[in-house]
């Protein structure tokens, strides 16, 4: 069995680096983990205590989803949007079986997780970064900086990831180096400090508006919950001084900083085709057809379907690059209506209560920090978003002590 320990271990982390994995490859080390441990659960002689109450509400909202392919007309788009999503159902089931289990998921493990998202972002980052001003012909390195959005997305078969993904997957990284800063015993704090200089200035070249402003908002709750502590308020000042001066002087596309839209209201209507003015656009057709089927939606395959049809009466040029809702909970409430929203709004509810309960920081702020993007982007229906977020909720969500879990389990009985 000591085997068969070391090997999840392992696995849990080639999940955690799962951006350095291939693309055609991110569901192997997915389902090998699934496997394994379900052979090892099966195999104990002793059962551990299981959660079953955060493990239904964990799978409640997919399932009602996965409901939606039913009355879905267009069945077998429905099916392919559930197969990317279906490391939502993967994954509470994985953390459901080990959790508690101190001999996989203990402190050390926790902090190397940490530690190997961090390296491996890092390490994806910097790569892509030098090999693009290697191998681009006539690229300097300031151009190299003007274009990596772009390049990211289109110049790397195999690994190719949505710069806002990536600027989420730099969030988090964040999220994971304060976490490390803060602990008592960090004898490295020097390193972490520069990769947390790096990691901001990769998210400022990146220049995704929403991750970073969502970023800003994590640094206010921070706050918050410390009670306006000086030393905090002092580096989260800094920290966002940082942020200011980089946006602002690191060069851009065409010159053009995507954060002036949110300074000049008035030329949305002038332009109706800036990143801003076409999700208001998207918005608006959004609500338009969530009113019209509220209470269960339309089904997850037809969708796509239905705002396509608004999109063709409100602007024509929203066919052109298959937008979707660009709004999660609009999305969820589109495809199963009131019933999934409610279901999907309890499990946000249930999480933030648990890191609250339990004092859990990392799970408090990374539930924030999602829930804050999925404002602006359907982070669940991308394979770049819904993998990474679903394997980190559910691990910190299984991870936390036992104890303080199991008596909130029993008490919503």
């Amino acid at each position: 069995m000591n085997l068969i320990n070391r090997l999840i271990i392992s696995l849990i982390y080639l999940n955690t680096a799962i951006l350095l994995v291939p693309d055609r490859l991110k569901g192997l080390p997915i389902i090998l983990l699934l496997i394994l441990v379900l052979y090892r659960h099966f195999k104990l002689t002793k059962k551990p205590i299981l959660l079953t109450k955060t493990y239904l509400i964990s799978i409640g909202f997919f399932i009602i989803i996965l409901f939606g392919v039913l009355y879905s007309s267009n069945f077998y788009y429905g099916l392919k949007k559930i197969e990317t999503g279906l490391s939502l159902i993967v994954f509470p089931t994985i953390f459901f079986l080990i959790s508690g289990d101190k001999i996989i998921i203990n402190k050390k493990t926790i902090k190397t997780l940490k530690l190997t998202f961090i390296v491996s972002l890092m390490f994806f980052l910097i790569l892509t970064f030098l090999y693009f001003y290697i191998t681009e012909p006539f690229y300097t390195f300031k151009s190299t900086v003007i274009h990596y959005t772009n390049l990211v997305d289109i110049r790397i078969n195999n690994y190719k990831i949505h710069p806002i993904y990536l600027s989420i997957n730099i969030g988090i990284a964040l999220v994971f180096t304060l976490s490390l800063l803060g602990e008592k015993e960090q004898k490295n704090k020097y390193i972490i400090v520069f990769l947390f200089l790096v990691l901001i200035a990769f998210m400022v070249i990146l220049n995704k508006k929403g991750p970073i402003i969502f970023l800003v908002f994590l640094g206010v709750i921070l706050l918050i919950k410390e009670k306006f502590n000086f030393k905090l308020i002092l580096s989260t000042s800094l920290i966002f001084l940082i942020f200011l001066i980089s946006i602002i002087f690191i060069p851009k596309y065409n010159n053009v900083n995507k954060f002036a839209e949110l300074t000049n209201i008035g030329s949305l209507e002038k332009d109706d085709n800036s990143s801003t003015a076409i999700r208001l656009q998207i918005y608006e057709c959004s609500i338009i057809k969530v009113f019209q089927y509220p209470f269960f939606g339309y089904g997850i395959g037809d969708v796509k379907n239905v705002l396509d049809d608004c999109y063709r009466e409100k602007n024509k040029d929203l066919l052109k690059n298959n937008y979707n809702s660009h709004n999660q909970y609009l999305s969820i409430l589109l495809s199963s209506g009131i019933i999934g929203f409610l279901a999907f709004a309890y499990y946000i509810f249930f999480v933030l209560k648990i890191s609250n309960t339990t004092d859990s920081k990392v799970l408090f702020f990374l539930m924030v920090y999602f829930s804050l993007n999925m404002l602006t982007e359907n982070i669940l229906e991308r394979e770049d978003g819904v993998i990474i977020i679903s394997f980190l909720i559910n691990f910190f969500l299984f991870s936390v002590k036992k104890k303080n879990i199991s008596s909130m389990n029993n008490n919503y009985d």
